[in-house]
């Protein structure tokens, strides 16, 4: 059995990728080059939909067998799953030579891609994901070997251990989220990509009512209007076209106040593959006074501080050369901070940035933890 000493490099990068997503792919690409393979990736499988990372050369791969449909008729995955070992598996431990034949995961995308051996594991984390690692390896170079594994094998403790702590640290950060609108008196509940919600603080619950949880975590609203624009917001976003907050009001009902409900999309890195959470519903009501926060743009929409300043000059109805003296920059400086704003935030014009992030105004300050 390997001592994990040896590969040293790829044990620390494992640790560093649970606390950096930006690190996945180098550290999957170490672990194949230890296995001879080409590429790997790791993904997540979960009730509410498959997070992703790849080395960068199997990425494209990837993309194109998720665009294809390939995750719901995975044969490997099933069998990997039915197996039940605690180690790497090949693919002449899940199927004969003559099942690869007629299984349509091999004959169908592995090999006219060019691949077809591999190796993967498999690790479930508390909170119920399903955590694959697999590495590919073109087919002309021949299957995974039993010493391949057996070296991959050395490192699965510290794989499952990165993968563990990288689905936990994030859950701790969408419940201290959720604890900051909290504090501040602002009901917040987290959505997955299925639509499903996850996660609510208790000023959530006590809307309950006026909000319905229905079974598997869908979300409605008691008022059928309100509800008809929740459920559009909610398509929208599992199809990925809810290009910014949707601000949906909730009219008064007998003693219950009347409310707006703010649909968020996260921005999240598309590395960080552990993010459950596609959106955050924030509900507010026109009795308070409430205002812009900077850290809640860096946070939505991957906005530097800088260009969040941007944001809220161009909220404030700045100028660009407003905006420029304020900010002791030049014209051109400011114009190109405008470009990612616009491009960050999903809009193609500064009208259309001004209807959208408009509500993010009614937030009030220190509701969300900035990213520092």
């Amino acid at each position: 059995m390997l001592d994990a000493n040896e590969f040293g490099d790829a044990v620390a990068m494992l640790y560093e990728a649970a606390v950096v997503p930006e690190i996945w792919p180098r550290a999957i690409g170490r672990l194949a080059e230890i296995a001879g393979c080409t590429g790997g990736l790791l993904f997540a499988h979960s009730g509410q939909g498959t997070n992703w990372v790849a080395s960068k050369e199997f990425a494209p791969v990837f993309q194109r067998f998720m665009e294809q449909g390939w995750m719901n008729r995975n044969a490997r995955m099933a069998g990997l799953l039915a197996h039940g070992g605690t180690g790497f598996v090949t693919d002449h431990d899940l199927f004969t030579d003559e099942e690869m034949e007629r299984t349509a995961l091999y004959t169908d995308f592995l090999r006219p891609e060019g691949y077809g051996w591999g190796t993967a594991t498999h690790v479930r984390s508390s909170s119920g994901d399903n955590i694959v690692f697999t590495l590919e390896r073109k087919f002309e170079l021949g299957p995974v070997s039993r010493r391949e594994t057996l070296l991959l094998d050395g490192i699965r403790p510290h794989l499952a251990r990165a993968a563990v702590l990288a689905s936990k640290l994030q859950l701790q950060r969408a419940q201290a989220s959720l604890a900051s609108f909290e504090k501040a008196g602002s009901p917040a509940a987290l959505v997955g990509s299925g639509g499903a919600v996850s996660t609510i603080n208790p000023s959530f619950e006590a809307l309950l009512g006026q909000v319905i949880i229905r079974a598997r975590g869908s979300v409605a609203l008691d008022d059928e209007r309100a509800n008809a624009l929740l459920q559009k917001a909610l398509a929208d976003l599992a199809r990925d076209r809810l290009g910014g907050t949707c601000s949906i009001p909730v009219p008064r009902k007998d003693d219950s106040p009347a409310f707006i409900i703010h649909v968020l999309p996260i921005r999240r890195q598309a590395l960080d593959i552990f993010s459950r959470a596609q959106a955050m519903l924030v509900v507010t009501t026109s009795e308070r006074s409430l205002q812009i926060e900077t850290s809640l743009l860096c946070e939505l929409y991957d906005l530097t501080r800088a260009e969040a300043a941007v944001a809220n000059g161009l909220l404030g109805g700045l100028s660009v050369d407003e905006l420029s003296a304020s900010r002791g920059v030049t014209r051109e400086t400011t114009r190109s901070q405008i470009k990612r704003v616009l491009a960050k935030t999903g809009c193609r014009s500064k009208a259309d940035f001004l209807r959208r992030l408009a509500p993010l105004a009614h937030f009030p300050t220190g509701v969300f933890p900035g990213r520092g």
